[in-house]
């Protein structure tokens, strides 16, 4: 359904057409903005995008099960359901605040609509679905439809920064670094980083054994030059450290304990924090 924009933003969107267009001709601005529509599902006059309640069913965003669905209390459609009935952790819901950003788009900064960005230290539901993201049961992160260990989710916390991205250092969002001692499930998705069954640390779609896989536990830190190389506080050359790779195989009956695709036999270093290398 399209509603009509709301007045303020009618005008910005005019200003910035007129801008664009380099000709500071307001009138064709005005024709060509005249097909942007800003979605106000509670008609309140407020945009999705910047309404604390996107519905108008009295409950904040950020506590809202169903951003952009419920009833509204006042208002023109007083007492009428307005939105969709999805809750934001259907599948199907594929954008949470009803902003018309999808909830994995790169230009999407605040999935739930709550005013927090989802890479704010505050933001601790990042999709609003009333589980933390910490949360054992919080498989989904992002509430983008798509499981955290699914091969084809590039972006756990939707932050916009690819999970094998350099600058990608708290890749499930929960506010602890990838490579700080207390982050013992780096991507999120409930398999602790040391655990035998997760051969993916860092959520990123390689396999942690694959020869493509050159930072295994995604901490920014090639793992040729990573003295952690799965993230899990244990050092290289630490005799705690039973599992150098984190691939599940205890380095006694690993072949390749330091996941670099070389043999332990054809590698000098190995159990150094210069794996692979040779130097």
């Amino acid at each position: 359904m399209k509603l009509r924009a709301h007045s303020w933003m009618a005008a910005l969107v005019v200003a910035v057409c007129a801008m664009m267009a380099g000709t500071g001709d307001v009138h064709a601005a005005s024709r060509a903005a005249a097909s942007v529509t800003v979605l106000d599902i509670d008609a309140d006059g407020i945009p999705n995008a910047v309404d604390p309640d996107v519905d108008n069913d009295g409950i904040p965003n950020g506590l809202d099960r169903n951003v952009d669905g419920g009833i509204s209390r006042n208002g023109p459609l007083r007492g009428r359901w307005v939105g969709d009935r999805l809750a934001n952790d259907n599948p199907r819901e594929l954008d949470i605040d009803g902003d018309g950003l999808f909830d994995n788009s790169l230009a999407e900064a605040d999935i739930d609509g709550d005013s927090l960005d989802d890479n704010s230290v505050l933001e601790l539901d990042i999709d609003g679905d009333r589980r933390l993201d910490t949360a054992i049961g919080e498989r989904d992160i992002d509430g983008d439809g798509q499981h955290d260990h699914s091969l084809v989710e590039a972006d756990i916390d939707g932050d916009g920064l690819d999970d094998d991205d350099p600058g990608e250092m708290d890749i499930d969002g929960d506010n602890l670094a990838d490579d700080e001692s207390d982050e013992d499930d780096i991507d999120g998705d409930g398999r602790l980083d040391d655990a035998f069954s997760e051969t993916d640390i860092d959520g990123d779609g390689l396999n942690d054994g694959a020869s493509e896989e050159d930072d295994i536990d995604g901490d920014g830190f090639a793992d040729d030059e990573d003295e952690d190389i799965d993230g899990d506080s244990a050092l290289n050359e630490d005799y705690n450290e039973e599992d150098i790779d984190g691939d599940g195989m205890p380095n006694s009956s690993d072949e390749n304990e330091d996941g670099d695709n070389l043999p332990n036999s054809q590698d000098p270093d190995y159990t150094d924090d210069d794996p692979g290398t040779g130097e």
